[in-house]
Formats: C-alpha cells, sequence, structure tokens
C-alpha cells in the first residue's frame, strides 16, 4: 500500500511519515506529475496546497475524475471557504500545515479505508448481495423522510423478519420512535458508550417492533448528540449492517459529517423529496455535491412525495431540474399525517390508502413479493445506479 506526496518539498513526506510509521509506503513526487503517479498499490495521494492552492484543487479535480480510486487528502490552511472548495473538487480531507500526528494518522486511516472500499463497488455493485445497507435522506426537513423510511423497513421486516435494522441518525430531532409507537427504553447513545468492542453491545439496544424489526432510536434530548462522534456512530451503523440483511438509516437532513462517514459504507441511497421549490432545489444540490467528491458508487432510487400535489411543480418539471426520474411517485393522502400520528406505518394500516401501492413497490426494489406473479412488477419503472438526465 502507498501514498504519494505531490509536493515540490520534502517536509510533508517527513510528516506523514513519522506518523504513520514503516506500515505504509510513503513518497514523495513533484506536483508536475499529476494524476500520471507510477506507484504499485497507489491508494492515497496527499496534495500539497500550502504555496497554490488553485493548482491544488485542479489536481485533486483531476484525480477525482480520472482516477476515482485513489483517495485525495488536501494539505492547505483552513479558512473559510477552502473546505467546501475542497469537497467540490473531490478532496476527502484536508491537513493543516503542522498537523500533529495523531491528526495524520487519523486523516491517513480514513483515506486508506475510503480508497478501499471505492475500488470494490467502482467496477459494479453486486445486486444479489445479502446485506444492503439503505440511507433515506432528504436535504429538507419536512417532506416526509420518516415515513418514507419507517414504511422502508416495516415492508422489508414482513418480507424478511428479523432480519431489519432501523435506525435513527436525526440525533437532536428524531422522530422513529414515534412513527413506530415504540418506548424505547435505550438509545444509541446508550449502544455506544461501552466502545462498541463487541455488536452484542449495540443489538441489546435495539427496541423490537411488532413488523419483526429492530430499531435503534435516538436520544431524547438533543444536545446529547453532540457527545456521539460521526467515528463512533458509523462503527455501531456499520456493526448492525454486518448482523442484518437490511439496515435503513433515517438521516438528519442535509449533509453532515455523520452522513458522509456512514455514507462511505452505505450500498443504497433514497433520496425523498416533496413537490415544493425548497426541497426540489436541496435535493439538487445535494446530488450535485456526492457526484463532485466521487459518491457515485451507490445505487440510487428517487422518492417524490405528495407527487399530485397542485403547486405548480408537475412531475416532469422537477425530473428535470433535479437530473433523476422519480422510482416512486407517493400521492397525497389523509391517510400519511394520520399514521404519523398514530403510530402505525401505512403498510400495517388496515383503512386503504393511495400511498400504499407506491410504498410497496419502494420496499419491491429491495425484496421483491416471492408471491406476487410475473406481473407483478409491470409498469414500474426499473432501477439503476444513477439514471441521471442529460
Amino acid at each position: 500500500m502507498t501514498i504519494v506526496v505531490l509536493s515540490d518539498g520534502d517536509s510533508l513526506e517527513q510528516a506523514v511519515q513519522s506518523a504513520v510509521g514503516d506500515s505504509v509506503s510513503v513518497r514523495t513526487m513533484p506536483l508536475a506529475t499529476g494524476v500520471n503517479v507510477d506507484a504499485d498499490d497507489l491508494s492515497v495521494v496527499l496534495i500539497d496546497g500550502a504555496t497554490d492552492l488553485e493548482r491544488a484543487l485542479r489536481l485533486a479535480h483531476d484525480f477525482d475524475d480520472r482516477r476515482p480510486g485513489v483517495t485525495v487528502v488536501l494539505g492547505a490552511p483552513v479558512s473559510d471557504g477552502v473546505a467546501a472548495r475542497a469537497m467540490q473538487a473531490g478532496v476527502r480531507d484536508v491537513l493543516s500545515p503542522g498537523a500533529d500526528g495523531d491528526r495524520i494518522r487519523e486523516a491517513v486511516k480514513r483515506a486508506i479505508e475510503v480508497a478501499d472500499r471505492r475500488r470494490a463497488t467502482m467496477h459494479s455493485i453486486d445486486e444479489s448481495r445479502e446485506n444492503r445497507l439503505i440511507m433515506v435522506m432528504s436535504p429538507k426537513g419536512g417532506a416526509g423522510k420518516t415515513t418514507i423510511a419507517s414504511n422502508l423497513a416495516v415492508g422489508l421486516a414482513q418480507r424478511a423478519p428479523k432480519e431489519v435494522a432501523l435506525i435513527d441518525a436525526d440525533l437532536q430531532f428524531g422522530d422513529v420512535g414515534n412513527a413506530l409507537r415504540l418506548l424505547a427504553e435505550t438509545n444509541i447513545r446508550d449502544a455506544i458508550a461501552g466502545g462498541l468492542q463487541d455488536v452484542t453491545e449495540v443489538k441489546v439496544h435495539l427496541t423490537p417492533h411488532r413488523s419483526g424489526l429492530f430499531a435503534l432510536c435516538a436520544p431524547d434530548q438533543p444536545g446529547v448528540a453532540d457527545e456521539i462522534t460521526a467515528q463512533a456512530f458509523t462503527k455501531a451503523v456499520s456493526m448492525l449492517a454486518d448482523e442484518f440483511r437490511y439496515v435503513v438509516v433515517d438521516t438528519d437532513p442535509g449533509l453532515g459529517e455523520r452522513t458522509l462517514t456512514v455514507m462511505d459504507h452505505a450500498t443504497d441511497l433514497v433520496f425523498v423529496a416533496a413537490t415544493d421549490v425548497a426541497s426540489v432545489r436541496g435535493l439538487r444540490k445535494t446530488i450535485d455535491a456526492l457526484d463532485s467528491i466521487g459518491m457515485t458508487s451507490h445505487q440510487r432510487h428517487f422518492v417524490l412525495n405528495r407527487s399530485d400535489a397542485k403547486v405548480g411543480l408537475d412531475v416532469a418539471d422537477i425530473a428535470s431540474t433535479i437530473g433523476m426520474e422519480p422510482d416512486v411517485l407517493v400521492p397525497s393522502s389523509r391517510t400519511l399525517p394520520v399514521s404519523m400520528n398514530q403510530g402505525t406505518p401505512i403498510l400495517e394500516m388496515d383503512e386503504p390508502s393511495p400511498a400504499t401501492g407506491p410504498l410497496w413497490s419502494l420496499v419491491d426494489r429491495f425484496h421483491a413479493d416471492p408471491d406476487a406473479d410475473d406481473g407483478h412488477n409491470s409498469g414500474r419503472r426499473p432501477g439503476g445506479l444513477l439514471r441521471r438526465r442529460n
């Protein structure tokens, strides 16, 4: 395994070599080498941007575009706007000049892990794999993300009982417990308190649901979220993903560190938007941001909630703006807010709902109904990796 430092000096190589020791080969090459780096088992490139930030960002973008299996770390002073520009150029982490050994080791370790996962999924996604880590995402609150996540988990649990975990990643204002009418005695904070030495430490804090799924709920108090690091949360999620056939993560709005870190392990992203301008524009920005940092190996699914709302935006307009055709159209229905208020997901309700069929079609994308006839899925849009519109 090799780390190449692109720099016209040798001080950065010395700092990295001192931090990682002899476990990893570290070499320096001139910045002019660019993407033509020739090194065996190259995993990470650290670009020195201390003297010419613009050049370093252009080089990072070239790596992201032409060598996506290599993870890029930028060495540069961190100031307002630098981190955002670095992310857009495909940089995974930014190291300030003078960073101590612990910080360098952490950055290198994470970069190597990302490189390994990227290379494992670059060529294709094995759709027949047993375990799926599914992140349900929405850039804005109020789009119905928790409704979609809870119904997806319930539907999967009905088809694969005891093989589904639902995780509430909105650690400040998560509502999974209410959506499923759960009285959780413990939560994610308790699960990570023991240091996560074994998956049993996490599983004992899962709350069973009548559908056959297990939920890991968010803390009751918003302030507790600050105590839970992205690394600890991701480790807990990864442990459950190794144990359960399906893990559904109801994320918090936006693209915070916790969401991006978990995303490195995810197989599927379910994007949820409603038919309002803020939701649609926010989702387009989210997808563009993920594309810009190389998060393109996941299977993507697009759920348009309240799809029949007469608010001046039709489905074609929304698809054109976002760059994806919706896979699932969930119409407006009074049963949706009623189900949330009652803590009974639509897929468990006796009352007929126009949302039932579309929600089952979302479940089918992950686990088709084994009892359905050959025409069960006729007329539904096929899945795909990106399916971006040109």
